[in-house]
């Protein structure tokens, strides 16, 4: 009996200084990331930062934090911010945020309010922490602009994670979102309908893509800049706004000058509201809205349903075309030649 009391005081003690050396690695890391952003020219200003959890949890709380990138003029602030691990597991963590952050550019500044905004994070183990998975849940965001517009959300999510082996080259990522009444800000809404026929909100929002990149997602490439996007998977991408929908299936791979070649399939129902929409927002010329209802429209007679039209977008040559019909430069995948 003796022997065996003496076993659970070892292992409580060998337990406790494990506990206690790893709290310690994880608040010099978060401190010492913290210094090399100062080093860089960062805002990084935290008021508190205590570790607690004991003995089962590495829990991390900040207060009166406040990040800023000079380069992009970009920066983020929250009363507190919350980030928690399994003391056995330290390379998967869940992160929270508060009720109220606010992001700021040179142009204006965001508030964001959420009933919910909760991420979980998982790295491989290793010092680079290359992602493996995070999926981030949102419920009740609301977002207000010192330029004068608002825009919400009733509920979101966020999946990024790492694609099986063989399903992708190495750095690709099966990204999804999903996203229930959205509300646009008011100066996109009302240059999309000024009329106002359309409801207030899209009803649903769905993105499933497998970006893949020429590097890994880690901390380098948040310290020294991101990878380059290679090839873009589009499983598929749809949105339900009032009577219109949306569906685009296919693949992208960025050429040698770093332009999108290949071919995406639209399906699109109640199309020339659509066109009506980028026509009155500004997006396509009055008479490219003509050039192109007339040239879709005589592919969709073909179908036997003149709503529903079913057509390529295709991207060669660093130009892009919908069907038989010209539509300009092709988008760039990535910068890698510039």
């Amino acid at each position: 009996m003796r022997s065996l009391f003496f076993l659970v005081i070892v292992a409580a003690l060998g337990w406790s200084g494990y506990w206690w050396v790893g709290a310690s690695g994880k608040r010099q890391a978060i401190e010492g990331w913290l210094d090399q952003r100062r080093a860089e020219g960062w805002v990084a200003d935290v008021g508190d930062l205590t570790v607690t959890g004991y003995p089962n949890r590495f829990d991390s709380f900040f207060t009166d934090l406040q990040l800023a990138d000079p380069g992009s003029g970009w920066s983020w602030s929250a009363p507190s911010f919350q980030i928690f691990a399994l003391s056995y597991q330290p390379n998967h963590i869940i992160a929270v945020w508060p009720e109220t952050q606010t992001l700021a550019s040179p142009l204006q500044r965001i508030t964001v309010n959420s009933r919910q905004m909760e991420g979980s994070i998982r790295f491989r183990p290793s010092t680079a922490l290359a992602l493996e998975q995070s999926i981030i849940a949102l419920d009740g965001v609301n977002m207000v602009s010192t330029l004068g517009w608002a825009a919400s959300l009733s509920r979101g999510q966020l999946a990024v994670r790492r694609a099986p082996e063989g399903a992708a080259p190495d750095y690709g990522y099966d990204v999804t979102l999903t996203a229930d009444t959205l509300r646009l800000p008011e100066p996109v809404r009302d240059r999309l309908d000024p009329a106002g026929l359309l409801p207030a909100a899209i009803a649903t929002a769905e993105i499933r893509l497998t970006p893949v990149f020429d590097a890994p997602w880690d901390r380098h490439a948040v310290e020294n800049g991101p990878p380059q996007l290679t090839t873009l998977n589009v499983g598929n991408v749809s949105a339900r706004w009032g009577e219109m929908e949306l569906a685009v299936t296919g693949r992208l791979d960025a050429d040698a000058q770093g332009y999108a070649d290949g071919r995406l399939n639209v399906i699109a129902r109640n199309w020339t509201e659509m066109i009506d929409l980028a026509v009155a927002g500004g997006w396509v010329s009055a008479d490219m809205g003509g050039t192109l209802e007339q040239g879709l429209g005589f592919i969709a007679r073909m179908t036997g349903d003149t709503s529903r039209l079913d057509v390529t977008l295709t991207f060669e040559d660093g130009r892009m075309r919908l069907g038989p019909i010209p539509l300009g430069d092709a988008p760039r995948l990535n910068a890698a030649t510039f």
